[in-house]
Protein backbone atom coordinates (compact mmCIF):
# COMPACT_ATOMS: atom_id res chain seq x y z
CA UNK A 1 0.00 0.00 0.00
CA UNK A 2 1.26 3.43 -0.91
CA UNK A 3 2.05 5.85 1.95
CA UNK A 4 -0.50 8.34 0.61
CA UNK A 5 -3.29 5.74 0.85
CA UNK A 6 -2.24 4.78 4.38
CA UNK A 7 -2.24 8.44 5.39
CA UNK A 8 -5.66 8.97 3.79
CA UNK A 9 -7.06 5.89 5.57
CA UNK A 10 -5.70 7.03 8.95
CA UNK A 11 -7.12 10.51 8.36
CA UNK A 12 -10.56 9.08 7.44
CA UNK A 13 -10.58 6.90 10.57
CA UNK A 14 -9.63 9.95 12.68
CA UNK A 15 -12.44 12.04 11.15
CA UNK A 16 -14.93 9.20 11.69
CA UNK A 17 -13.94 8.83 15.37
CA UNK A 18 -14.10 12.61 15.86
CA UNK A 19 -17.57 12.78 14.27
CA UNK A 20 -18.87 9.88 16.35
CA UNK A 21 -17.50 11.32 19.60
CA UNK A 22 -18.98 14.79 18.94
CA UNK A 23 -22.33 13.20 18.02
CA UNK A 24 -22.38 11.12 21.23
CA UNK A 25 -21.46 14.17 23.36
CA UNK A 26 -24.20 16.23 21.67
CA UNK A 27 -26.83 13.53 22.21
CA UNK A 28 -25.85 13.14 25.87
CA UNK A 29 -25.94 16.95 26.25
CA UNK A 30 -29.46 17.12 24.85
CA UNK A 31 -30.62 14.28 27.10
CA UNK A 32 -29.00 16.02 30.09
CA UNK A 33 -30.79 19.28 29.29
CA UNK A 34 -34.11 17.44 29.24
CA UNK A 35 -33.30 15.72 32.56
CA UNK A 36 -32.26 18.98 34.24
CA UNK A 37 -35.11 21.13 32.92
CA UNK A 38 -37.86 18.52 33.37
CA UNK A 39 -37.53 18.69 37.17
CA UNK A 40 -38.49 22.19 38.46
CA UNK A 41 -36.53 21.49 41.66
CA UNK A 42 -33.25 21.46 39.74
CA UNK A 43 -33.41 25.22 39.24
CA UNK A 44 -34.26 26.83 42.56
CA UNK A 45 -34.84 30.53 41.90
CA UNK A 46 -37.72 31.58 44.12
CA UNK A 47 -38.54 35.32 44.02
CA UNK A 48 -40.41 35.00 47.32
CA UNK A 49 -37.11 34.14 49.06
CA UNK A 50 -35.50 37.46 48.15
CA UNK A 51 -34.48 39.51 51.18
CA UNK A 52 -35.23 43.06 50.04
CA UNK A 53 -34.34 45.81 52.53
CA UNK A 54 -35.10 49.52 52.18
CA UNK A 55 -34.53 52.44 54.51
CA UNK A 56 -36.41 55.65 53.70
CA UNK A 57 -35.90 58.98 55.45
CA UNK A 58 -39.44 59.87 56.57
CA UNK A 59 -38.70 63.60 56.39
CA UNK A 60 -37.05 63.90 52.95
CA UNK A 61 -38.34 60.61 51.49
CA UNK A 62 -34.79 59.93 50.25
CA UNK A 63 -33.74 56.29 49.98
CA UNK A 64 -30.88 55.97 52.45
CA UNK A 65 -30.24 52.28 52.01
CA UNK A 66 -31.41 49.63 49.56
CA UNK A 67 -30.03 46.12 49.27
CA UNK A 68 -31.15 42.60 48.49
CA UNK A 69 -30.01 38.99 48.64
CA UNK A 70 -31.31 36.33 46.27
CA UNK A 71 -30.58 32.74 47.32
CA UNK A 72 -30.74 30.16 44.55
CA UNK A 73 -29.57 26.66 43.79
CA UNK A 74 -28.86 24.66 40.67
CA UNK A 75 -28.73 20.86 40.59
CA UNK A 76 -26.63 19.30 37.86
CA UNK A 77 -28.48 16.03 37.21
CA UNK A 78 -26.88 15.53 33.79
CA UNK A 79 -23.85 13.75 32.35
CA UNK A 80 -21.38 16.66 32.18
CA UNK A 81 -20.23 19.54 34.37
CA UNK A 82 -22.16 22.85 34.13
CA UNK A 83 -19.64 25.53 33.27
CA UNK A 84 -19.76 29.32 33.42
CA UNK A 85 -22.96 29.51 35.44
CA UNK A 86 -23.86 33.19 35.28
CA UNK A 87 -26.75 35.07 36.86
CA UNK A 88 -27.75 38.54 35.67
CA UNK A 89 -30.36 40.68 37.40
CA UNK A 90 -31.90 43.90 36.13
CA UNK A 91 -34.12 45.88 38.51
CA UNK A 92 -36.56 48.61 37.55
CA UNK A 93 -38.51 51.05 39.69
CA UNK A 94 -42.13 51.92 38.85
CA UNK A 95 -43.46 55.14 40.36
CA UNK A 96 -45.87 57.97 39.63
CA UNK A 97 -43.96 61.15 38.73
CA UNK A 98 -45.63 64.30 40.07
CA UNK A 99 -46.33 66.77 37.24
CA UNK A 100 -44.50 64.38 34.87
CA UNK A 101 -46.98 64.98 32.06
CA UNK A 102 -47.37 68.69 32.81
CA UNK A 103 -48.67 70.74 35.75
CA UNK A 104 -51.27 68.75 37.68
CA UNK A 105 -50.68 65.55 35.69
CA UNK A 106 -48.94 62.56 37.25
CA UNK A 107 -47.19 60.17 34.90
CA UNK A 108 -46.20 56.58 35.65
CA UNK A 109 -42.53 55.99 34.94
CA UNK A 110 -40.30 52.97 34.93
CA UNK A 111 -36.61 53.60 35.55
CA UNK A 112 -33.87 50.98 35.43
CA UNK A 113 -31.95 51.27 38.67
CA UNK A 114 -29.78 48.14 38.84
CA UNK A 115 -27.92 45.85 36.46
CA UNK A 116 -25.42 43.30 37.69
CA UNK A 117 -24.16 39.91 36.59
CA UNK A 118 -22.01 37.40 38.43
CA UNK A 119 -20.29 34.25 37.21
CA UNK A 120 -20.54 31.44 39.78
CA UNK A 121 -18.18 29.06 37.98
CA UNK A 122 -18.69 25.33 37.51
CA UNK A 123 -21.12 22.84 39.08
CA UNK A 124 -19.74 19.32 38.98
CA UNK A 125 -22.09 16.65 37.57
CA UNK A 126 -24.31 15.05 40.21
CA UNK A 127 -23.97 17.95 42.68
CA UNK A 128 -26.07 20.94 43.72
CA UNK A 129 -24.60 24.40 43.99
CA UNK A 130 -26.09 26.83 46.53
CA UNK A 131 -25.43 30.50 45.87
CA UNK A 132 -26.36 34.02 47.00
CA UNK A 133 -26.59 36.93 44.60
CA UNK A 134 -26.36 40.28 46.40
CA UNK A 135 -27.01 43.84 45.42
CA UNK A 136 -25.72 46.58 47.69
CA UNK A 137 -26.75 50.24 47.81
CA UNK A 138 -23.63 51.25 45.87
CA UNK A 139 -24.65 48.97 42.97
CA UNK A 140 -27.85 50.94 42.37
CA UNK A 141 -27.99 53.85 39.92
CA UNK A 142 -30.96 56.12 40.48
CA UNK A 143 -31.75 58.77 37.87
CA UNK A 144 -29.65 61.83 38.79
CA UNK A 145 -32.55 64.24 38.19
CA UNK A 146 -35.00 62.26 40.34
CA UNK A 147 -35.91 64.06 43.57
CA UNK A 148 -37.63 61.58 45.86
CA UNK A 149 -39.20 64.38 47.89
CA UNK A 150 -40.92 66.29 45.11
CA UNK A 151 -41.01 63.94 42.09
CA UNK A 152 -42.52 60.76 43.58
CA UNK A 153 -46.25 60.70 44.32
CA UNK A 154 -46.10 59.35 47.88
CA UNK A 155 -49.91 59.40 48.08
CA UNK A 156 -50.29 56.72 45.38
CA UNK A 157 -51.87 53.70 46.99
CA UNK A 158 -51.26 51.08 48.04
CA UNK A 159 -47.57 51.49 47.09
CA UNK A 160 -45.69 54.61 46.06
CA UNK A 161 -42.86 52.64 44.43
CA UNK A 162 -42.86 49.13 42.97
CA UNK A 163 -39.74 47.15 42.07
CA UNK A 164 -39.59 44.61 39.22
CA UNK A 165 -36.79 42.27 38.18
CA UNK A 166 -35.59 40.49 35.08
CA UNK A 167 -33.49 37.43 35.93
CA UNK A 168 -31.29 35.68 33.36
CA UNK A 169 -29.36 32.47 34.00
CA UNK A 170 -26.87 31.27 31.41
CA UNK A 171 -24.41 28.37 31.32
CA UNK A 172 -22.28 26.19 29.06
CA UNK A 173 -22.69 22.43 28.91
CA UNK A 174 -21.38 19.30 27.14
CA UNK A 175 -17.75 20.38 27.27
CA UNK A 176 -18.77 23.79 25.94
CA UNK A 177 -20.72 22.47 22.93
CA UNK A 178 -24.08 23.76 24.22
CA UNK A 179 -25.05 27.08 25.74
CA UNK A 180 -28.33 27.61 27.56
CA UNK A 181 -30.04 30.81 28.68
CA UNK A 182 -33.18 30.97 30.83
CA UNK A 183 -34.95 34.26 31.48
CA UNK A 184 -37.66 35.33 33.91
CA UNK A 185 -39.08 38.78 33.21
CA UNK A 186 -41.12 41.39 35.10
CA UNK A 187 -41.08 39.62 38.46
CA UNK A 188 -42.48 41.80 41.29
CA UNK A 189 -39.80 41.80 44.00
CA UNK A 190 -40.60 44.64 46.38
CA UNK A 191 -42.50 47.80 47.11
CA UNK A 192 -42.40 50.93 49.23
CA UNK A 193 -45.67 52.00 50.82
CA UNK A 194 -47.04 55.48 50.33
CA UNK A 195 -48.01 57.83 53.13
Amino acid sequence: MKPSRVFRLIFQIFILLLTVSITVVSILGAISAVIILSNPGNLGVDPSQIEFNTEINTTTFEIENLNFTLPFNFTNAGYFDLENLELKIDLAMNYSHVDGGGPGVNETRIEEIFTKSHNFGTIIKGTTGYFNFTGLFGDFTFPPTLNFTSDVDWFRSPYAILFYANVTISLDYSIGLHSLTIGLINLPVGEIEGV
